[in-house]
């Protein structure tokens, strides 16, 4: 008796392992049931379980993340008149595919920049459990109905990330498939707390301060006063509209007295990926199978970028040390791209009209430049991505692209020239690439509620790593210090993970992998002696580049 009760238990497990952890789909009770009763015998469970869950993610899920009795049935049906060789090489079509078109891939050909206005607007749903597209166009002119999604697709989305992690307990559904799902951590909603004076609560939800001089936790339903007097942190920028999970008492007094707070856990790509079956950049698909062009881009390790930030083009110096990074480069290797990112002027565009003609002169001067570099100019991307003091930059992010009829000359002269919005994303055969230009790390000291602990890292951009990856998210100020078009929201995310984010920020240059993410930030250009960094994506890496 013990042992049959052992070996339903085991086989609980793995289903819920091979479904629901690692492919993100969600099972109805029946078919729980069935594929308990149906798997219960079987020697070879977790394999059998693998291929399967594979086989109904791939011929299931655009249609619906739940999984359905009548479904298993008859895919296991289907499955059972083949051999398990042709289940796996019908699951792994794609990897087949690579032996067979041997045809040489063009990689230039697989780079793409999108622009932040171009993204598809989504949403999580917690009904569904699923990403759904907004039916409205965004507008620059938002409603107040639009903030109020703002904050809710902000808290749906880390919500939905956090009660995934394998250390916490994520619903009734959860806890019958998995037998251990005591030990997991449980989250409190706030409008609990009522009535239950000087118990101990796991919180999660927002900082903000509804009050002057008090630091407030908001979920979706509620929020209370936190007492941080006696609080634990971890490393990173807690601001006010920050995410955080709070571990204390709530005490007599109706105020949440925190011991331990940190940010919420980041997920890795590859799982999000599993769970979302969406391509958030809304990108035609290539035709060529994912995994030969996976196997091409970490094959052609010489492939890089250059990415040099604080292009002040008006400064005595700038071009000048231009003409001696193309130099080098056109004797050595050549990069696919340049990422060129501003601001490209010292000085703030002034919209009186006096500033027009010499912004425009700077940008035909850098044509001319680039145009006497021919290899460079006929077969490098050159991206621009605008600061806060470029035109039309105003106070508001994402950023419009520069307009064009400052860049005409560079557009006519450079045949891979773009222009782009800031921030803007990148993907390079199966990579993506986030870019972002902004101050962050001195914003993020400024108007952090309780003083970072700089002192117990060696390096501080580990701070400001940790709380862009961590909140997923490229602005996680109040909007109040840094605005963000209402409807455009969606662009500033960071999910899934990108596969590498360019955080051009005028603190000193880093190249760091967090949280399976490679973070660079390739220094300001005239202010740390005409540096910049290469991007490898081949393997992941960067390096510091010095003329």
């Amino acid at each position: 008796m013990k042992s049959a009760a052992s070996q339903r238990r085991k086989t609980s497990r793995s289903i819920y392992k091979f479904f629901t952890k690692l492919n993100g789909l969600h099972l109805q009770s029946d078919a729980a049931s069935f594929l308990e009763k149906h798997f219960e015998d079987q020697p070879n469970i977790d394999e059998a379980l693998s291929h399967l869950a594979k086989a109904y993610k791939k011929q299931f899920t655009d249609e619906n993340m739940f999984v359905k009795k009548k479904d298993l049935e008859s895919l296991i049906t289907s499955l059972n008149n083949v051999t398990p060789t042709r289940i796996e090489n019908d699951i792994n079509s794609g990897i087949q595919d690579m032996t067979i078109d041997d045809e040489p891939i063009d990689i230039a050909q697989h780079f793409h920049v999108v622009n932040a206005f171009d993204m598809p607007r989504m949403y999580y749903d917690i009904r569904r459990k699923g990403f759904v597209k907004y039916a409205t166009t965004p507008s620059l002119m938002s409603t107040p109905k639009e903030k109020s999604e703002l904050y809710r697709d902000r808290l749906q989305l880390v919500k939905q990330r956090v009660l995934r992690d394998e250390h916490f307990d994520q619903s009734s559904s959860s806890q019958a498939m998995d037998p251990d799902s005591n030990s997991y951590l449980k989250i409190t909603p706030i409008k609990a707390l009522i009535g239950r004076d000087r118990e101990h609560f796991l919180l999660f939800g927002m900082l903000t301060q509804l009050e002057d001089g008090k630091v407030f936790l908001e979920d979706e339903d509620a929020n209370v006063q936190l007492d941080l007097s006696q609080c634990a942190y971890t490393s990173g920028f807690f601001t006010d509209h920050t995410f955080v999970l709070v571990e204390g008492l709530y005490g007599d007094d109706h105020v949440f007295h925190v011991y331990e707070m940190g940010f919420p856990p980041a997920e890795p790509r590859t799982t999000s990926e599993n769970f979302t079956h969406v391509d958030f950049l809304d990108l035609q698909k290539p035709t060529i199978d994912k995994h030969r062009l996976k196997a091409e881009e970490e094959s052609n390790e010489d492939v890089f970028f250059a990415i040099i930030s604080d292009v002040h083009l008006d400064e005595r110096m700038v071009i000048p040390s231009l003409r001696r990074v193309f130099e080098r480069y056109s004797s050595t290797r050549i990069p696919l791209a340049f990422i060129l990112i501003g601001n490209f002027s010292r000085q703030a565009f002034s919209y009186t009209g006096q500033n027009t003609g010499p912004y425009k002169d700077s940008f035909t001067a850098l044509a001319d430049l680039i145009f006497e570099f021919q290899e460079i100019a006929s077969n490098s991307y050159f991206i621009f991505v605008p600061g806060c003091r470029d035109p039309w930059g105003g106070l508001s992010l994402p950023q419009p692209a520069l307009p064009e009829f400052l860049t005409s000359r560079i557009q006519h002269k450079v045949r891979r020239a773009i222009f782009t919005s800031n921030p803007c994303r990148i993907r390079y055969c199966t990579q993506d690439i986030v870019v972002y230009r902004e101050d962050l790390f001195n914003a993020l000291s400024r108007n952090a509620l309780l003083a970072p602990r700089l002192e117990e890292d060696e390096e501080p951009s580990k701070h400001l790593i940790r709380t862009i990856i961590d909140q997923g998210h490229l602005s996680p100020l109040p909007l109040t210090k840094r605005p963000i078009y209402w409807a455009y929201d969606h662009s500033m995310r960071l999910y899934p993970l990108p596969h590498a984010l360019i955080l051009a920020d005028e603190c000193e240059t880093f190249g760091v992998t967090y949280q399976g993410t490679h973070c660079l930030n390739p220094g300001s250009f005239p202010n740390s002696s005409f540096s910049w960094r290469e991007y490898f994506p081949a393997k992941q890496t960067s390096e510091k580049c010095t003329l």
